[in-house]
């Protein structure tokens, strides 16, 4: 077949020939040898290297389905040579192979035994930034204006700069990203290796997380006003779970974690739910000497370990104004459960917005104000458990210890709070349930509920707390 009077095979020779040279025309780069096939519009860089911004290297770099014409290809115009930030960039793949990348200036390091991008298709954007926050600048505008169908990266390692220390991937999976959103996302195997380490200090087997949006996060950062350590905003996301904790740091104090995880969704009203859960989250006798203390407590309670369990769920109630902790209980196998829930009323734009934009300072400003709250303490054996603890400390006998524990709650008296028949009432609720064990539950129901406005209150000499919250208490078997 011929192009223009010659024939394929050379014209692509003469293509290649020509990207070789516009690559290595200023100077900022150089590659082996280069391939071309003009009807797939395909290159292939072998030992490319780059010098301009930063150094990047990769052993193999092929490109296809490129959206270039056949001119501008056989003239060795490419996104290998004379590509700008800013520029458009469309590929239906792109595969590197034995990726290292250094910015310019730093001992950080990145490397990638290969990288697979499918459906790339990036816009046109804004590439001119200044100042110290350039890079997440331009990382967020590349980010408003990329699809990509999908990402699969191996072996990836990041030398921490000064340190040497690494951060190592195994395999990273994305898949959907769209202007800012992601419609997954895996990371298998993460590790943190101290330099010159043998064993890493902190791994990860799997992190996964679904349906994520950074528009916002990426609309602050692609302003150019934002500044480093100012905050982000709000990320939402589906689903996030990271599970398969390990390494020397957590072993070392005895630490073991199954899984982290989160889930969110939204209903037609408007609300938005979300869980938030650890699991198997296990304190042992470490091999550091600073947990021995904690393996005589445990040994005193006559424990092995603290198992630990976390479930908290949350609803963002925009349209009524209302926000409502449900039922977050931290359960300690073998002494005790404790659940809270609350139920906050009057949220104002002043608050979603501090929300959002992640200034946890500006909820001051807002009109939110505590409606209830419900703190419920389940004995499984913690007083018990205790109360022979202190007894073998002290000589005593365990009933005795439990009968003083309980008479100082009754005679305590707190510094600056009215002591009122309310307030005896529920100590004695509360030393009851040292007695006696059971299920303590106490209800605070604040008539009118109790605003950030009100807050000043509480630092009153001689203020009210059973009346000022509606505080109750009551015992259940």
């Amino acid at each position: 077949m011929l192009i223009g009077g010659i024939s394929v095979p050379f014209a692509e020779r003469y293509a290649a020939h020509q990207i070789k040279a516009e690559i290595e025309r200023d100077g900022q780069g150089s590659v082996g040898t280069v391939e071309v096939g003009l009807f797939g519009r395909r290159v292939v860089l072998d030992n490319f290297k780059s010098h301009g911004d930063g150094e990047l290297e990769a052993r193999r770099w092929e490109a296809s389905g490129l959206s270039v014409s056949l001119t501008d290809l056989l003239e060795g115009r490419t996104p290998f040579s004379g590509f700008r930030p800013g520029d458009p960039l469309r590929a239906e793949r792109v595969e590197l192979t034995d990726v290292r990348y250094a910015p310019p200036g730093s001992s950080e390091r990145w490397s990638a035994a290969s990288i697979v991008v499918k459906g790339l298709d990036l816009a046109r954007y804004d590439a001119a930034t200044s100042g110290t926050a350039r890079l997440p600048v331009q990382t967020a505008r590349i980010a408003a204006a990329l699809t990509v169908r999908s990402v699969v990266a191996t072996k990836v390692v990041y030398v921490v700069p000064g340190k040497g220390d690494t951060v190592g991937i195994r395999q990273i999976e994305v898949e959907a990203i769209d202007h800012g959103k992601i419609g997954k996302i895996r990371v298998s195997d993460l590790d943190a290796t101290p330099k010159a380490a043998a064993e890493e200090s902190f791994k990860v087997a799997e992190i996964r997380a679904s349906a994520l949006d950074l528009g916002g996060v990426a609309r602050r950062l692609a302003s150019g006003a934002w500044r480093v350590g100012q905050p982000l905003g709000r990320i939402d996301l589906g689903e996030a779970r990271a599970s398969g904790f390990g390494g020397l740091l957590m072993s070392q104090y005895g630490v073991s974690l199954d899984a982290v995880s989160l889930e969110t969704s939204h209903d037609p009203a408007g609300s938005r739910k979300s869980r938030f859960r650890i699991d198997g989250l296990t304190f042992k006798v470490g091999r550091d000497r600073e947990t021995a203390r904690f393996g005589m407590l445990l040994q005193a309670m006559g424990l092995r370990e603290l198992a630990l369990g976390f479930d908290c769920s949350g609803d963002e109630r925009r349209a009524k104004g209302e926000l409502a902790i449900e039922n977050c209980t931290l359960a300690a196998a073998d002494l005790a459960n404790v659940a809270l829930g609350a139920g906050f009323v009057d949220a104002d734009e002043a608050f979603w917005r501090a929300v959002d934009e992640g200034r946890p300072i500006d909820i001051a400003r807002s009109s939110i104000a505590l409606g209830s709250a419900k703190l419920a303490i389940i004995d499984k054996g913690v007083i018990e458990r205790v109360a022979g603890a202190v007894a073998a400390a002290t000589h005593e006998p365990p009933a005795a210890t439990r009968a003083k524990l309980a008479q100082d709650i009754r005679s305590f008296q707190p510094p600056d709070v009215l002591i009122t028949e309310g307030l005896t009432k529920l100590l004695d609720t509360v030393a009851r349930f040292v007695e006696q064990g059971g299920t303590l539950v106490i209800e605070a129901r604040p008539e009118p509920p109790f605003g950030l406005a009100n807050a000043g209150r509480l630092s009153r000499p001689g203020v009210d707390l059973v009346s000022l919250f509606g505080l109750s208490a009551r015992l259940a078997r």
